[in-house]
């Protein structure tokens, strides 16, 4: 199967995208913790133990973010998809998409008919934003996309490594739409 994804111009698993972000209002430099510590592992995507934490309630720099894809999503097309937006492209019934990560406000980086495309999302519920059940939809989701929130952090002690910001709710400073910027 990865020889197949990989001619339709998908990159090898796993994937990272530098300089990306899961927020729409990402703000890097002075974040901190708040009701709990943090892990903080070497690299991106790292299993192994951590080699550090952030404390409660303890200051630290954030300097870089990637994206890391673990699998790609699949949007199979049910029917024509009209050319709402310039940027994301008219979609025939039957064409496969796949979804290299979330943009924000139901955009996508995609990969259609082995080139790279923004995307708006033309299926019902996730990935994505939550929509009225009235929306016309165009076709559904068949494997879900799975992506990590990587940040380079710098801690007060000068260690530095990386904190997975996927599940993490304790950290402030990082989203400028939420926070005041």
């Amino acid at each position: 199967m990865l020889d197949g994804l990989q001619a339709q111009g998908l990159p090898t698993l796993p994937y990272t995208v530098d300089g990306a972000c899961q927020l729409e209002c990402c703000r890097l430099g002075q974040w901190s913790t708040s009701f709990s510590t943090v892990l903080v592992y070497r690299t991106p995507g790292d299993s192994t133990s951590p080699r550090d934490t952030i404390p409660v309630r303890t200051a630290f720099m954030a300097d870089s973010t990637v994206v890391l894809v673990r699998q790609f999503g699949m949007a199979v097309v049910d029917e024509p998809v009209p050319q709402r937006y310039r940027d994301s492209p008219a979609l025939a019934a039957g064409d496969t998409v796949y979804l290299v990560r979330y943009n924000g406000e139901d955009w996508f980086t995609a990969i259609v008919r082995g080139q790279r495309h923004d995307l708006y999302a033309f299926w019902a519920g996730r990935p994505g934003m939550s929509r009225p059940a009235s929306t016309r939809t165009y076709g559904h989701v068949v494997q879900a996309l799975q992506t990590e929130w990587w940040v380079h952090v710098r801690l007060s002690n000068g260690r530095i490594g990386w904190i997975n910001m996927t599940h993490v709710s304790s950290v402030r400073g990082p989203d400028a739409c939420s926070q005041g910027g």
